[in-house]
């Protein structure tokens, strides 16, 4: 196969109604990369997604609404019901009316020629496989999280078995979605590989791994800013700063890092943690920094603000807790750009990539004593650390945003080489 992506201008849809939108206040979203790298192509690319914010819990519009980005992706907003609960019945609603009504709209519209969707199977395959099957589009899953068993894995584990039976009539819909796709995308290896373990036997698809990533030139220019005063203030201490930022949920391992925070200040260590998000546990972080001199808590700090302060760190710490089954964390783009060693607790993919290239040290989720070993083991070899730090930073740009995303065009050409020989 020769040549690049057809310069024919395509009509794409993108189906994802989670994920928060430009002007939110948080990092841009995988769709809106995704969709931005189609739409400067030259392609007609809309994001149809939800007007119900999951992350915020906060309603965009009063009903349908389109939005054009510069980019030329448009965003558009479908009309849902608002739920308070990650996990209930509410948010299972909100998907197959979701799913129900971009299907219903779809239809009074020309067909696209490509759909990408990254659908659980509440949506009841109407913004992807019934949706392509009508239209004769091209079919694209990306697979971003192993749903529903992220669902299972909050279950206590005496009940993960029932949980997996009563799930089955989801499994089994999955694997006849994924019997219809043209190709499949994912943010990580196992996340790519449930998708194809499920397909018929002899049966193979173009695939691709994306990385969410960040920009890391633009993240490394914001990196030299200077910090507000009373920030500053905080990281005129010494010792070695780790640093963790994000939500402050039962998925993050909040409670071990306050604990090793108290167990270093009872043994006269100079190590210093730092947390910045917000969450349910905030006012246990806000109890323990108030008693613990070697606890700052920094409270929610504006998106701009976090790469001057990992300027000020040594330590990025990627504590999750041992009901995630995350592979690849964000967090994991915003170290390696900052150039920090990384503590890290999750297993699989970033694991992987921590110990192959010396990023940093592992720890145990849960365990307050593997967390402080690991914190002070980087502390007493200030050689290591340093070596870890250098390793970081010289890998970030294998995650740049835009280095990732360059795989979407010539991916897109193989899936469509492929549709049309068969």
């Amino acid at each position: 196969m020769a040549g690049s992506f057809p310069s024919a201008p395509r009509k794409i849809w993108l189906f994802n109604p989670y994920g928060p939108l430009p002007g939110e206040g948080w990092r841009e979203y995988s769709y809106v990369t995704i969709g931005s790298v189609l739409a400067q192509a030259g392609h007609h690319v809309v994001w149809w997604t939800s007007n119900f914010s999951h992350h915020f819990k906060a309603v965009r519009s009063r009903g349908w609404e389109d939005h054009a980005l510069p980019s030329g992706l448009v965003i558009r907003l479908v009309p849902t019901p608002a739920y308070r609960h990650n996990i209930g019945f509410g948010r299972l609603w909100r998907d197959f009316l979701f799913g129900l009504r971009a299907y219903r709209r779809a239809l009074s519209l020309d067909a696209p020629d490509i759909i990408l969707t990254s659908e659980p199977a509440t949506m009841a395959g109407f913004a992807g496989p019934r949706l392509a099957g009508k239209t004769g589009a091209v079919l694209l899953y990306d697979q971003m999280d192993l749903w529903p068993e992220l669902i299972v894995g909050a279950l206590p584990r005496s009940l993960q078995s029932l949980g997996h039976l009563l799930l089955s009539p989801i499994y089994s819909y999955r694997r006849k979605i994924f019997a219809r796709l043209d190709g499949a995308m994912a943010l990580a290896r196992p996340y790519l590989d449930s998708v194809t373990r499920s397909l018929p036997e002899g049966r193979s698809l173009p695939e691709l791994i994306v990385y969410n990533g960040i920009d890391v030139p633009a993240f490394r220019r914001l990196m030299r800013g200077a910090l507000p005063d009373d920030i500053d203030l905080l990281f005129d201490r010494p010792g070695l700063k780790a640093i963790f930022a994000g939500s402050l949920g039962p998925s993050y391992d909040v409670e071990p890092m306050l604990s090793a925070a108290r167990k270093l200040a009872s043994a006269g260590s100079t190590i210093s943690l730092y947390i910045a998000g917000d969450g349910p546990g905030r006012q246990k972080v806000e109890a323990a920094a108030a008693e613990c001199q070697n606890l700052v808590y920094l409270g929610k700090v504006p998106t701009e603000l976090l790469p001057r302060i990992y300027a000020r760190c040594d330590v990025g710490l990627a504590s999750y807790s041992e009901r995630s089954n995350v592979e690849m964390c964000d967090k994991f783009y915003d170290y390696t750009a900052a150039g920090l060693a990384i503590v890290n607790s999750l297993e699989g993919e970033v694991a992987q990539w921590i110990e192959s290239f010396k990023l940093g040290l592992q720890y145990r989720a849960g365990d307050t004593q593997s967390l402080t070993q690991a914190l002070t083991k980087l502390a007493s070899d200030p050689v290591s650390l340093s070596a870890s730090r250098a390793a970081s930073w010289a890998i970030a740009m294998e995650f740049d945003r835009n280095v990732q995303h360059a795989q979407l065009l010539p991916w897109l050409e193989r899936v469509l080489h492929d549709r049309a020989q068969r």
